[in-house]
């Protein structure tokens, strides 16, 4: 056999070796369970949205339109309007309704949200018609707030 060393390159064994799978404990395994169930959830309950807007006039731009880490859950062309459409659902009232879940803090990260919006699609800040509506859905009740703030 020749001993002489190759000409050619390896590649580091970091590279090279398989990774071991990561062990999920049960508490994060139930979590991870439980995030899904939620957004299949709210997935469904953003459809049931859309499906209602549509029968009322809307003309749907965009869905989970995110910026940073917040969302809009739809954007929306209502007549002149551009809206801005939070939507939340509640299964019973034990948990409130659906629109009193947009509180200060989330209406202000919407607003956020809304601004990246106009901004990345060169419409203006100023003279843009905008509005930001709110779907409530609870039970098998949809509320629509125009103008919720």
């Amino acid at each position: 056999m020749d001993n002489k060393p190759s000409n050619q390159k390896t590649l580091p064994e970091v590279f090279t070796r398989a990774e071991k799978p990561k062990k999920l404990s049960k508490i994060s395994m139930f979590r991870s369970e439980k995030r899904r169930a939620n957004h299949e959830k709210g997935a469904l309950s953003e459809d049931i949205a859309v499906l209602y807007l549509k029968s009322q006039g809307y003309r749907i731009l965009s869905r989970n339109f995110r910026f940073h880490k917040n969302e809009i859950d739809i954007i929306a062309q209502d007549g002149k309007y551009l809206t801005f459409i939070e939507v939340k659902a509640r299964k019973n009232p034990k948990h409130g309704f659906g629109y009193e879940a947009v509180n200060l803090n989330k209406q202000r990260c919407i607003r956020k949200v809304a601004e990246a919006y106009l901004i990345m699609n060169h419409l203006s800040l100023s003279d843009t018609p905008c509005r930001f509506d709110v779907i409530s859905i609870d039970s098998k009740d949809i509320s629509l707030f125009k103008n919720a703030f």
